[in-house]
């Protein structure tokens, strides 16, 4: 029980509202800790870099008058400043007298002593040329950010550099211009890094043991780069993932979150004990001491890093990984004896419910991959490190990490009877199988991403003491890593990395050029015409496309020899507009979207082939979700360039002769066209390469003919 209070002593009234106060008000005795402790810190600074720049068998004389007088009759504070800058108890000169113990027997010892400062002198020097490249955790999460500096991570004020790799290709590296050296940054890129293949390259990234010994050696190339870039804690985006090395990408995002919340956790329980130590040594309970600055450890929630995948099944793959970065061979046995709480529903939960593909007719390669194991995209999970053991569909509120879809974050966020502060400290996030986003719902993601690092609606119930000062004034987002990887590059996800990415320590996006395209997979020995819509401004974009299909395009193909013309939308919403003005004009035409049933997607391409109707408007997340293979096609229209690139070549390659009717009358006329603006340069490159995009967006003609009649 807690003593009595002295007479004249009164007990702090806590019904006061916080905002009422000053931080100094509230915390006087803290606020003269933190200074005495900062003076130590810097005196001490000081003489430990003056004492590396004398030779070892001179003698340094500190002259004490410049030295400020700090009164510490119990040599507290200098041992926290120690502690806290990891330097040995044993200080050389005369003021070190004045601060530890003395040891005995000093002057039969001089020969020994000069040796252990020559070897500490060794190991000082060792450790400074790591400090900088591997120091990345606490160099990255201890940074102090200025006014200055956030108005310029705001502004995007920054410069760049380029540079190759083996592995991964050209580099472009974006670094903020910050009152900070960034140099570490600029010149990261410049040295090819070595390749991990033993447990010592991994351990000299500062990888925890308890990971290092149940990993997969040696690692890739690929591998070996991604996870240079990760320890740095700089933004990725990377638009060249692919079903071949997919899983190599999730294995490597899974190590570093891994490695991240383990070392977190370890400075928490660190520290804890050292503010049980002060509370012990203060005679009041933890809540009640002033806790020293150094030990800000943490965020206002205890969640720090967020999965966005698409699939249950990439969850179910993610969860996988973690258990066996954390319990190796034991692993199996982990997950029937209860340290992997809840495992057998996490199975049931997320396995199974395979989607059938039909033996004959089969579906694309990849779209079996895709589509494999459970495809459910309503999901969210969190998950909860202990000691010796993880708990699965955990309480957010006391989660470490979130495995979430799109669609679960938007309906939890919009959920009125349940808070979503957990988000609000998110120091990494991973963005997984982005393409798919498209055609899910991207107003999801976007969505999800626009309300991280909100103000929390309930008051924490973190002590405020161990927050992190810039998680307590609103800065998280400027310390939080975004990793984003996709199968192919858009605007969409590049404008993600600018907008919604603030990373102080800067970002890297891959440059690599695309040589050929996905018209290289074209069979059908037919011409294909891309036709250019002049813009004047982004915002203008879809009336220009509107109106120039309305007025130029349309009335070539309403003529009786340009019957069976399928019009492929992109957009739902430009997919709408154009059913709305077919039926307007009465122009016949079937139509299959993503929300037509399975009887009338079966009625409208019978109709389609048998000529009952000229006109088949087709949405593109039709043919993503079901690849529904249309016969009959004579004419293609696509009224933008596709967000998927292979699914150029696939309807076009439709339109075979196997796949036409004998008896439309219609043998000799066949025609593809393609409507493209100068802002779809990125989609253009992934059909018709890198090189070509170019002359095709800044060519001074307005229409480009392609054959493969060859």
């Amino acid at each position: 029980m807690r003593g009595k209070l002295k007479k004249g002593l009164k007990r702090p009234n806590n019904n006061h509202k916080i905002g009422a106060m000053s931080r100094n008000d509230r915390f006087p005795k803290n606020n003269r800790f933190i200074q005495r402790s900062k003076q130590m810190e810097d005196l001490h600074r000081k003489e430990h870099q003056l004492r590396r720049t004398v030779v070892h068998d001179s003698v340094l004389e500190v002259d004490e008058s410049l030295l400020p007088n700090i009164p510490d009759e119990t040599g507290f504070y200098e041992k926290l400043v120690l502690e806290y800058n990891h330097i040995g108890p044993t200080l050389s000169g005369s003021h070190s007298t004045s601060n530890v113990k003395e040891h005995k027997n000093v002057d039969n010892s001089s020969k020994l002593v000069g040796e252990r400062d020559e070897k500490k002198c060794l190991d000082e020097q060792k450790n400074s040329l790591n400090i900088d490249v591997y120091k990345s955790f606490t160099r990255h999460f201890n940074m102090e950010l200025t006014s200055e500096d956030i108005e310029n991570l705001i502004t995007k004020e920054g410069n760049s550099t380029d540079c190759h790799w083996e592995g991964l290709g050209n580099l472009k590296i974006d670094f903020p211009n910050l009152n900070l050296d960034s140099n570490i940054i600029a010149d990261f890129g410049k040295n090819q890094p070595p390749k991990i293949v033993q447990v010592a390259d991994i351990q000299h990234l500062e990888v925890k043991t308890s990971i290092c010994g149940h990993m997969e050696f040696p690692l890739t190339q690929l591998q070996s780069e991604l996870f240079n870039i990760l320890t740095r804690y700089i933004d990725i985006y990377y638009p060249y993932r692919s079903h071949c090395n997919a899983e190599e990408i999730r294995y490597i995002y899974c190590i570093h979150m891994l490695n991240h919340l383990l070392k977190s956790r370890s400075i928490i329980l660190r520290n804890n004990e050292k503010v049980a130590a002060l509370a012990k040594s203060s005679k009041l309970p933890p809540s009640e001491i002033s806790i020293p600055e150094i030990y800000r450890d943490q965020g206002l929630k205890r969640m720090k890093a967020l999965i966005i995948v698409p699939f249950r099944e990439s969850a179910l793959k993610t969860v996988n990984i973690l258990t066996q970065l954390l319990f190796g061979a034991e692993a199996e046995i982990n997950k029937k004896n209860g340290k992997i709480a809840k495992y057998e529903r996490f199975v049931e939960d997320y396995s199974g419910n395979t989607m059938y593909f039909p033996k004959t007719n089969p579906k694309p390669l990849d779209y079996e991959r895709t589509f494999s194991g459970n495809t459910d995209d309503n999901f969210k999970m969190g998950i909860r490190f202990t000691k010796k053991s993880i708990s699965l569909f955990a309480d957010l509120n006391s989660s470490d990490i979130l495995i979430a879809s799109p669609l679960a974050l938007r309906m939890l966020i919009n959920d009125k009877d349940q808070d979503y502060d957990f988000l609000n400290s998110i120091e990494l996030l991973i963005i997984d199988q982005a393409e798919l986003f498209l055609a899910q719902n991207w107003e999801n993601l976007l969505f999800t991403l626009d309300h991280l690092h909100m103000q929390p609606q309930k008051f924490p119930d973190t002590n405020c003491q161990r927050v992190r000062t810039w998680c307590l004034n609103g800065s998280s987002r400027f310390y939080r890593q975004t990793l984003l990887f996709c199968s192919h590059d858009l605007p969409e996800f590049r404008a993600v990395l600018s907008n919604k990415c603030h990373n102080f320590e800067g970002k890297i996006r891959f440059t690599n050029m695309v040589d050929h395209g996905d018209i290289r997979n074209v069979l059908t020995p037919i011409q294909q015409v891309f036709r250019r819509v002049n813009c004047s401004t982004v915002e203008s974009i879809f009336e220009d496309r509107f109106q120039y299909f309305v007025n130029e395009i349309l009335p070539q193909f309403t003529g009786p020899n340009h019957s069976h013309c399928m019009l492929y939308v992109p957009s739902y919403f430009d997919y709408v507009r154009l059913r709305n003005h077919f039926k307007k004009e009465m122009i016949s035409f079937v139509q299959i979207s993503e929300y037509t049933k399975k009887e009338k997607v079966s009625r409208a391409r019978d109709i389609f082939f048998h000529s009952g109707a000229p006109f088949l408007l087709y949405s593109e997340r039709a043919h993503f979700f079901r690849r529904t293979r249309i016969k009959g096609i004579r004419h293609l229209i696509m009224y933008q360039p596709p967000n998927f690139p292979n699914f150029y070549s696939e309807l076009i390659n439709l339109m075979l002769e196997s796949n036409q009717n004998p008896r439309d009358g219609l043998r000799d006329s066949m025609s593809v066209t393609i409507l493209y603006t100068t802002y779809d340069l990125l989609s253009l490159g992934n059909i018709v390469g890198s090189e070509n995009a170019v002359r095709l967006a800044k060519g001074n003609k307005n229409s480009y003919l392609f054959s493969t009649n060859q």
